[in-house]
């Protein structure tokens, strides 16, 4: 995967999610999709927390 911005992983997984609610979607790509959208999907959990561990390191750092 290239590299990607948590913001464009949103932006991709909120674009499956539309073409999955349309029902326009060819039966054989919905799981592809859903594949897709679980990567990115971890993909942003894993940025989530790699953020909240700084500004907890950062926040601990400031009162000491």
């Amino acid at each position: 995967m290239e590299k990607q911005t948590y913001t464009e992983a949103i932006e991709r997984v909120e674009e499956i999610v539309s073409e999955l609610e349309s029902g326009q979607l060819d039966i054989d790509d919905v799981s592809t999709r859903l594949k897709e959208a679980q990567q990115l999907l971890k993909f942003c959990k894993t940025r989530l927390n790699k953020v909240e561990n700084d500004v907890k390191k950062i926040l601990e750092d400031g009162e000491g």
